[in-house]
């Protein structure tokens, strides 16, 4: 029987006795991602040079109160690449050939005093991973935690966890902490990957639209559900344009 993924969205709150974290070591996605590292951070360091050290800004109301403070750039989201980004990073686009598994890609910089409040993210059906890039400080300066368990990023390590779970972060240091993002789709999964890819570029999309429309929050569950069945088949109508050209909207 096809295990059915839990998404934030519908389901009532995650619980798990699945670990916390996962050690990189045992799977071998980890060990490819840390082969290509030297290279991936010289690529994203240029490129946030490049770029005079600004991203877009990701805000959500539930995680951080000043877009600002939490910045990314995307190379693949959800299964659709962005090829602006992915050819001026040529390492992070030969690690997406090699890994068809990892879904989405992006580097994110956390500023100087802030934090994201504690959260869950969209679905149990992945592995979210964090490979550090710059960190300028360890715990209780700059940290990451899950269900209460602190972990400092490394530079060159992989912090993996369910992206289900409670977690938060925070970077009480003067420095910018700087990770490439990536999801890696769980194995039990795999035969679901494209509905999952989906699902979650469609709860991201209804996630925009309570950001801009004040008040649609406050809607019934089941117009939620309606825009969201929309919105999905909108973006299954245009996947055979993205997945040929890359994402409509501007990631660069």
């Amino acid at each position: 029987m096809k295990k059915k993924p839990w998404y934030n969205y519908w389901n009532p709150p995650y619980k798990s006795d699945e670990p916390n974290y996962f050690p990189s070591e045992n799977f071998a996605w980890a060990q490819t991602v840390k082969k290509y590292y030297p290279q991936i951070k010289k690529e994203l360091l240029d490129l946030i040079n490049e770029r005079n050290g600004q991203l877009f800004p990701y805000y959500s109301k539930a995680v951080n109160t000043n877009a600002e403070d939490w910045q990314t750039l995307a190379f693949k989201t959800w299964g659709i690449d962005v090829p602006d980004n992915l050819n001026k990073c040529p390492s992070v686009k030969k690690l997406l050939n090699e890994i068809p598994q990892m879904v989405s890609a992006s580097v994110n910089m956390l500023m100087p005093n802030s934090e994201l409040a504690l959260h869950q993210g969209d679905s149990d059906s992945f592995y979210r991973c964090h490979l550090g890039i710059s960190i300028p400080a360890t715990y209780p300066d700059m940290a990451f935690e899950v269900e209460g368990e602190p972990k400092s990023w490394e530079e060159g390590e992989i912090l993996i966890f369910l992206d289900a779970k409670n977690h938060r972060a925070w970077n009480k240091a003067n420095k910018i902490r700087i990770i490439f993002v990536f999801d890696i789709i769980k194995d039990e999964y795999l035969v679901q990957k494209e509905e999952i890819c989906f699902n979650v570029r469609a709860f991201l999309l209804l996630q925009w639209i309570d950001s801009k429309f004040k008040g649609f929050d406050k809607l019934p569950k089941w117009i939620h559900r309606c825009v969201f069945v929309v919105i999905k088949q909108f973006l299954r109508l245009i996947y055979p344009y993205q997945r040929k050209k890359g994402v409509i909207l501007n990631h660069s």
